[in-house]
């Protein structure tokens, strides 16, 4: 590490987290470094005991979760293994919105919490609330993340990103202070990209020299595509951890190419904060399971014999308004077995899409979003554009494809060929090229959009 560099790691650093509210944040990070590597058996031991104590917190200090439990039965008392936890209904953003007042805990006031909203990408916008207390071991897991691309506090960063919402920048002279001398953050907002600010962006990388770039993957990868296309050759990243939307196997090889770093896929929520992460061996994403209770939750008889289910998060810090059994909008999968890396955090093997990209077939079988990723774009015969999938009637698709490269012939037939085969022969599919394909609100692409009702 440069001087500058370690004068910020050590001096600065600490000193700008406390200022900022992450009272002891340099240990709660230490305290993640050591235990990711405990055993299995004291993962689960000291998850379990969290996750008893913000149970029995939500009932003693929430209207809505005293009521829920005592209508199912729960007593959090007596709660002793995780399956219990079942009886407990699931959090939905609707429930969230409906009884908003219900659920912050009469522990804390409004100074004592701060609020942030969901983007809308699944058509419900909500504001939520958690207590500051939290923020120091939230932002811990994410420099832990972050660490796992091998770049170091202090050292030089890049953020690609659309949600402006999401990043500090240099609106005045204390975020250019907290920028300079706690983040170095190199921020790139994304919302809309062109030629001109790409070059814009390069030349800064040029200067700068981050050390990890996190970042949305369709904007980086526009980046990249040029940088590919132009023959560039910039100062080579530790990593880019990708988050936000789907990472498609063409996308990260010419990434991981482009900036001469590996690609680190990462699962965070503006809800939750980060939830599991790619480490150094890319075997599936390790769960921030200190901080985090995740269950999968298998769906009906169509649902396939891999386990794939729904994705529902208890987070074990947030008091301030306590989510428990929250429904995120995702499906995924665990996968078993250890990783090479020796840490024993539970890991996901994929992240299979929103619920709301969950499609449906003719005879009423589901396709998840992950599954139209790999047949149609990953094993597709050719490169492709920005791709993005819409059903619109239960017998009709409709695939949109920007014209960098257009589909060729050749894709048009493997792709019609391979719907078939996946929805059956009654359904419908048309092509169209479009200039670009539009964001959801809060920045993410939606590589698949299913409005047929289930």
């Amino acid at each position: 590490m440069s001087i500058r560099s370690s004068f910020i790691s050590e001096i600065t650093f600490p000193l700008l987290a406390s200022y900022r509210g992450l009272n002891g944040l340099r240990s709660n990070i230490r305290f993640l470094e050591s235990s990711q590597f405990w055993s299995a058996e004291k993962l689960h031991d000291f998850q379990q005991e969290k996750l008893k104590e913000i149970l029995i917190y939500a009932y003693e200090n929430t209207v809505y979760y005293r009521k829920i439990f005592s209508e199912a039965g729960f007593n959090p008392y007596r709660f002793r293994h995780p399956d219990e936890i079942c009886k407990i209904p699931f959090l939905t953003k609707e429930i969230i919105r409906e009884n908003y007042s219900d659920l912050l805990s009469v522990k804390y006031s409004d100074k004592e919490r701060h609020c942030s909203e969901t983007g809308g990408t699944t058509g419900v916008k909500m504001v939520f609330c958690r207590d500051n207390e939290c923020l120091s071991m939230k932002e811990a897991s994410l420099l832990r993340f972050d660490t796992w691309t091998g770049w170091k506090i202090g050292e030089v960063s890049s953020l690609v990103w659309p949600a402006q919402q999401d990043y500090v920048g240099n609106h005045n002279w204390k975020s250019r202070i907290i920028n300079a001398f706690y983040l170095r953050q190199l921020v790139c907002p994304a919302a809309v990209i062109d030629e001109d600010l790409i070059k814009g962006y390069l030349g800064k990388f040029q200067i700068q020299k981050p050390k990890m770039i996190r970042a949305f993957p369709s904007p980086i990868h526009e980046i990249a595509q040029y940088v590919l296309k132009n023959q560039m050759e910039l100062p080579g990243v530790k990593g880019i951890v990708t988050t936000g939307e789907p990472l498609l196997r063409q996308q990260r090889e010419e990434i991981s190419q482009a900036f001469q770093g590996p690609v680190f896929d990462s699962y965070r929520t503006r809800e939750m904060g980060p939830v599991a992460q790619e480490c150094e061996q890319h075997y599936g994403l390790h769960v921030n399971a200190e901080t985090l209770f995740v269950e999968i939750i298998p769906g009906d008889e169509s649902t396939p014999d891999d386990e794939t289910g729904e994705v529902v998060v208890t987070d074990l810090l947030n008091r301030g308004m306590p989510f428990i059994r929250y429904q995120i909008g995702d499906y995924a999968r665990f996968l078993r077995g250890e990783c090479d890396c020796g840490r024993k955090l539970p890991q996901l093997e994929t992240i299979e899409g929103r619920t709301g990209d969950v499609f449906i077939t003719p005879d009423n079988r589901r396709i998840m979003a992950g599954s139209l990723v790999l047949y149609l774009i990953d094993e597709s015969p050719g490169k492709t554009g920005q791709v993005q999938i819409l059903q619109d009637r239960l017998d009709h698709l409709t695939i949109l494809s920007t014209g960098d490269p257009p589909l060729s012939n050749q894709i048009k037939e493997y792709q019609y060929r391979k719907v078939k085969e996946l929805f059956g022969k009654e359904m419908q599919i048309s092509f169209k090229t479009v200039e670009s394909i539009p964001r959801e609100p809060g920045g993410k692409y939606r590589f698949a959009k299913c409005t047929v009702s289930r």
